[in-house]
């Protein structure tokens, strides 16, 4: 997969970007607000078995399995950082995430990056709709999911049935394709009256 923004090249990783997924799982920010990602105790040795999985979905055709893709700035060439895409196995809906190193952040690439994405996803495969979770406690997370199209949908507290209690709240959005026949786009701040074209 490829995209091309004014700045950025959204892509596939491949083996060579291995260091590059690395210091983006490593970086303080992104492990501050996602110390899950790619799993909590990885090594750099185990970034080319990640990327090796992420190849085999994308081969196989398969939109469901998460996996990521490359944000590369189009001048310098280098991985500024990396979108996290899958269908959720808790909503079984297609979820967008963006993790940008911190030494790129405040340069609008994860908003740039988000739009650029979910306007092909959503052309390309047919999809209404794509979500975005984040931390409440994440306010440059949701500057970039509203200025890439997102809007909140509601503020979510998560019962942990494992546990007995309530978990961490988070922030639900929706970013609907351009191109969306549905004239019902239901955000929770309307009625809704079920699916209408």
């Amino acid at each position: 997969m490829r995209i091309e923004t004014e700045r950025l090249i959204i892509r596939s990783f491949t083996v060579k970007d291995s260091e590059a997924l690395y210091k983006i799982k490593t970086d303080g920010e992104v492990f501050e607000y996602i110390p899950d990602f790619l799993d909590r105790d990885v090594t750099k040795s185990d970034m080319t078995a990640y990327i090796n999985r992420f190849e085999r979905a994308e081969s196989a055709g398969d939109i469901d399995t998460w996996r990521c893709y490359a944000i590369e700035n189009k001048l310098t060439g280098e991985v500024v950082g990396s979108l996290s895409f899958g269908r959720s196995e808790l909503l079984f809906e297609y979820e967008l995430g963006w993790q940008i190193r911190s030494e790129h952040t405040k340069k609008g690439y994860a908003s740039e990056a988000a739009e650029a994405f979910a306007e092909f996803f959503c052309e390309k495969y047919g999809v209404d709709y794509i979500i975005a979770i984040m931390d409440i406690d994440n306010p440059a997370s949701r500057r970039a999911a509203e200025k890439s199209g997102f809007r909140l949908f509601e503020k979510r507290t998560v019962y942990d049935y494992s546990l007995g209690r309530y978990s961490d709240d988070y922030y639900y959005f929706r970013r609907y394709y351009s191109g969306c026949a549905l004239t019902n786009r239901f955000y929770g701040d309307v009625p809704y009256f079920g699916r209408a074209l």
